[in-house]
């Protein structure tokens, strides 16, 4: 038996998307107290307001039947930058079709407009990231006149931004992600640089490059920093300096990688003038740094070479490390969250009778823990910190639509979470930075039908503020809800999911069972998805299973399927489209398998273990041999990869190949279509070719394409429309009408 969410309620469909951009320009979102009341434009077109993402409020909200339009278009964004309306105007005919009409493909595979949004410290500006004609532009933007003030790329060809950080409200730090002209896959140069928000003294900070006497220059200093970063603390309170951890790499031929037998140093940075003080180093290699209160790290967690946690502890910055543990944890890992606000205490996370994560308080002095949250079903998916972020103050947990449970349910950045929440009931609020007195936040609004709108809320005047949108303008009316699904395996456990279906509802539809990569440490989630709204666009069912192996469960959950690629987590996907088919939702002789990595392994599984069943199969950057694994790809590299390849495919060669389509090919009846970038790491595309070779020796037809210079998934634009063209042509010839199943010629 299927059990599907209650449905929520549609948003009207009447409004052209070139209006409601209008509408945003014209008004912003009041708030008329603190206690969570939105209030409105007495005039305002709900209509219109539904279909741009933002939900009418709740039928118990109160609406203001006056306001002040002359101060309501003063603070409402009177500018968008430039470069972005071109974009909105060049894109405005997709939305131009009615409703018989499908948007093209490239609307579903486009880049992110804005991809990330930072307020500064004060509030007096914004720094964007956004993605024009595939390049990356930092804009730091005037929140007083909505104009930039300066705009860069990244030094060099194919380089893209990381992380952005603010440092004081006039500097900020920019780490940078580099690809390469035969391989798209954006990886981190581990580089860390700072410039001025007019656009000047731009300054490289850490890695390689730190060494160089400035941007442009090629002239070398000795103490060049090969290796990468991460952020630990951005002491608000020190207006030259931030705390990082600093990870060394070592050559390999001619190429550096990973050290992994390097302790991690510890640096104090002068995000000025580069200068950094050696603090000390964490006390296992690759491993976390946790501050407390204060900016001082004190606690360091890792993985140890049979991919345990290993906490140390050290009671002050110039005490020694000392191995960590709880009693009363049934002797099971903890990982340590932050901090109190007062340094007496810490929360950690710690799995509950083998089952999923509970998150505990511990008394720093008396050692005494309490247990502060735990969900029998499934683990928390996300922690909310408090404005210096650095002490927890509320957490998600995530089955379907995500719930969040506060900690401390008065902390200012909760009362203004739990606000959004309200106003958005049927959303997904994220609130991404706000400026040091919490007086104006940033929030992303997200659902499983809207990609992501960012509101400015204004914490004095009690205002929300539309900006801009994440992703180039998608009617969210055009899109298709993921209702939660559960069901139960053929051995009784109990299985999550979600089943998106599209607006031409009628019984027996076709599907397309979309399997997830990873797969352990990985899981479906309840958000847009751009590959699951294309298919359901084009009038198919899609359903996602977090089949036994995928993360969030507990870890019973997720180690019943180690050793079990073939087996039971198989078992789990076909378990979850018979109870469709048994339900009348899918049409038995109307099924297609896809997935990429892991979910291309699958994909090509269902077709030779059911080929009854699945009318064909897509293979994307997948798996098919899995001895092969332990002998090419970037996984085996590293011995805690090794240990993962054991752990979760086991150590007999035999019955690796059992489980591996390679050598199941004689057994699929279905068509293939086979996708693969030549420059995948992960899953190298002998990987690919190992398969076609499997199905030549068969005589079986399939399709191929291989795309030039793309890693491990498709990160060009471009290649990205073209991938999936040939993905929907091909479920389209497929199961696209009720007919004969008729041959596929290879294409080569």
């Amino acid at each position: 038996m299927v059990k599907v969410s209650k449905a929520r309620a549609e948003f009207p469909k009447n409004a052209g998307i070139k209006k409601g951009i209008a509408i945003r320009k014209k008004y912003c979102i009041f708030l008329n107290d603190f206690s969570e009341t939105m209030v409105y434009p007495k005039d305002i077109d709900f209509a219109s307001l539904g279909m741009l993402r933002g939900s009418k409020p709740p039928a118990d909200t109160e609406l203001s039947v006056e306001i002040d339009r002359q101060k309501a278009h003063f603070f409402c964004m009177k500018y968008l930058i430039t470069t972005i309306l071109l974009v909105f105007a060049s894109l405005s005919f997709a939305f131009a079709a009615n409703d018989s009409s499908k948007l093209p493909v490239s609307v579903f595979t486009s880049d992110t407009l804005i991809r990330d949004a930072r307020i500064s410290p004060n509030g007096a500006y914004l720094a964007i990231v956004s993605r024009i004609d595939g390049d990356e532009k930092l804009i730091i933007l005037d929140m007083k006149t909505r104009r930039p003030i300066s705009s860069f790329y990244v030094q060099g060809k194919n380089r893209s931004f990381g992380d952005v950080d603010w440092v004081t409200e006039n500097r900020f730090v920019y780490g940078t992600l580099e690809s390469y002209p035969w391989d798209n896959t954006p990886r981190n140069t581990g580089e860390l640089i700072g410039a001025n928000v007019d656009g000047s003294k731009h300054k490289h900070l850490l890695g390689w490059k730190a060494g160089i006497s400035g941007i442009g220059s090629n002239i070398r200093k000795p103490d060049n920093d090969y290796g990468f970063h991460e952020i630990v603390d951005l002491l608000p309170e020190d207006k030259k300096n931030i705390i990082v951890a600093f990870y060394p790499w070592r050559a390999s031929g001619n190429l550096w990688t990973i050290n992994e037998k390097a302790l991690p140093i510890l640096y104090r940075l002068n995000v000025l003038s580069g200068k950094k003080k050696k603090l000390g180093k964490l006390p296992a290699p690759l491993a976390k740094a946790l501050a407390d209160s204060n900016g001082d790290v004190r606690f360091s967690v890792s993985l140890n070479n049979q991919l345990k946690t290993e906490v140390h502890y050290r009671q002050t910055v110039s005490a020694d490390w000392e191995r960590f543990s709880i009693a009363g944890t049934d002797g099971l890992p903890i990982t340590p969250i932050s901090f109190s606000a007062d340094n007496q205490s810490i929360f950690f996370s710690a799995h509950v009778n083998n089952g999923t994560l509970g998150v505990y308080r511990l008394n720093l002095s008396d050692k005494t823990t309490k247990l502060v949250f735990h969900d029998e079903s499934v683990d928390p998916s996300r922690y909310i910190f408090d404005l210096t972020a650095r002490n927890l103050v509320g957490l998600a947990t995530e089955i379907g639509q995500p719930k969040y449970h506060y900690i401390e349910p008065s902390d200012h950045k909760i009362v203004l979470h739990r606000t959004l929440q309200k106003m958005f009931p049927d959303h997904d609020a994220v609130i991404t930075s706000s400026t040091r007195d919490g007086r104006k936040s940033l929030a992303l609004i997200t659902s499983d039908t809207n990609p992501g709108d960012f509101y400015l809320f204004h914490r004095d005047e009690k205002r929300l503020e539309y900006l801009f949108s994440y992703m180039k303008p998608i009617d969210p009316t055009e899109m298709r809800e993921s209702k939660p699904v559960t069901f139960r395996a053929r051995d009784g456990l109990q299985l999550h999911g979600f089943l998106t279906l599209p607006e031409l509802q009628t019984n027996k539809l076709p599907l397309v069972l979309y399997v997830h990569g990873g797969p352990h440490f990985v899981r479906d989630r309840w958000a847009f998805d751009p590959i699951v709204q294309l298919f359901a666009h084009y009038d198919y069912a899609v359903l996602r299973v977090n089949f036994r192996g995928s993360a969030g469960f507990g870890q019973a959950f997720e180690e019943a399927g180690h050793g079990q690629w073939g087996g039971t987590m198989q078992n789990d996907l076909t378990d979850a489209v018979l109870a469709l088919v048994n339900e009348g939702v899918v049409d038995p002789n109307r099924i297609c398998i896809f997935g990429a990595s892991y979910g291309g392994y699958a994909a090509l599984m269902g077709a030779a273990g059911e080929p009854d069943l699945f009318r064909c199969a897509i293979g994307s950057s997948g798996v098919y041999d899995l001895p092969m694994m332990f002998e090419k790809g970037d996984i085996r590299r590293t011995s805690a990869g090794i240990e993962y390849l054991k752990q979760t495919l086991g150590t007999e060669e035999e019955s690796q190949r059992v489980r591996s389509p390679t050598y199941n090919a004689h057994k699929m009846t279905g068509n293939i279509l086979l996708l693969h970038g030549s420059a995948d790491q992960r899953a190298p595309i002998e990987q690919a070719n190992a398969m076609k070779a499997a199905l030549n020796r068969s005589g079986k037809a399939y399709e191929w394409l291989e795309i030039k210079g793309e890693g491990h998934g498709f990160f060009d634009e471009k290649n990205r429309e073209l991938a999936y063209r040939r993905i929907l042509t091909f479920i389209d010839a497929n199961i696209g009408s009720v007919g004969e199943l008729g041959p596929v010629k290879a294409i080569d």
